[in-house]
């Protein structure tokens, strides 16, 4: 039945992929804390933080495959730089995917707000000033993989794939520009939720009722935020994705004060 709460769970979804179409990001780091907040202030059921962190990987899932799709036509996506991170990225991933049911509703928010923390650090440093070749070669190998499993294994416990740890490390430790660090990312990231929506999949945590209108708002969605980011500057995009995790994490902050 297409109700009210369905309509909502699309446009939720809509918002979400249209976050993973513009900055690359998985959508689950939006559909956190809708359905954490929102779907409760809407009167609808209340979700356990287990029971999102599955919704999170299901709509990430369907988010970022739409939004590489469409980051793919634009040929900004370099294999490169996928080959690079995406074996440790797969371990962390499948690990946080796994080990989110043995983790209390509390801690599980304290890591939501610690990803957001490291992002937010990852993004404020400086750039290098070097140019890109076309080559990653980090400077500091063991401590680039140490971010990204520890980015993978926190974002996975939560249903994403840590799309705000590998954007600031392509950006910055690859001297990618931050258009082919967004676009490569949708591939790294979607690569690595098949595998979080796997283990989700295992523990029983994948909302089967909800997945098709999870999809149908997130291809519209991810086109549209891949159509927007053609258009806008990496100044533009580095500072919307700045605000929009400084956004949540404070929102997350104050329900971690709550508990």
């Amino acid at each position: 039945m297409f109700d009210f709460y369905h309509i909502t769970v699309v446009f939720i979804s809509f918002g979400a992929a249209f976050f993973s179409g513009l900055l690359g990001i998985g959508g689950g780091v939006v559909i956190f804390p809708a359905f954490l907040y929102l779907i409760p202030l809407l009167g609808f059921k209340t979700f356990s933080v287990n029971e999102i962190t599955g919704i999170a990987a299901t709509q990430s899932l369907a988010g970022m495959f739409f939004a590489f799709l469409n980051h793919k036509k634009h040929g900004n996506i370099d294999i490169n730089l996928v080959k690079k991170v995406l074996p440790i990225g797969l371990i962390g991933g499948l690990t946080g995917a796994v080990s989110a049911k043995f983790i209390s509703e509390k801690s599980l928010l304290i890591i939501y707000l610690f990803l957001l923390m490291l992002a937010i650090v990852l993004i404020l440093i400086p750039k290098a000033e070097c140019s890109y070749e076309g080559e990653c070669k980090f400077k500091k190998p063991a401590f680039v993989n140490f971010l990204i499993l520890l980015g993978t294994t926190i974002s996975g416990s939560l249903g994403f794939a840590g799309a705000f740890t590998f954007i600031p490390i392509l950006n910055h430790f690859c001297n990618a520009p931050l258009k082919i660090a967004i676009s490569s990312t949708t591939l790294i990231v979607f690569i690595i939720t098949i595998l979080v929506f796997a283990g989700k999949f295992a523990i029983g945590l994948v909302p089967f009722e909800l997945i098709l209108f999870i999809i149908i708002g997130s291809i519209f969605g991810a086109n549209l935020g891949a159509r927007l980011n053609k258009i806008l500057s990496s100044s533009a995009l580095r500072a919307i994705l700045l605000f929009v995790i400084v956004f949540i994490g404070i929102r997350i902050f104050f329900t971690v004060m709550e508990y």
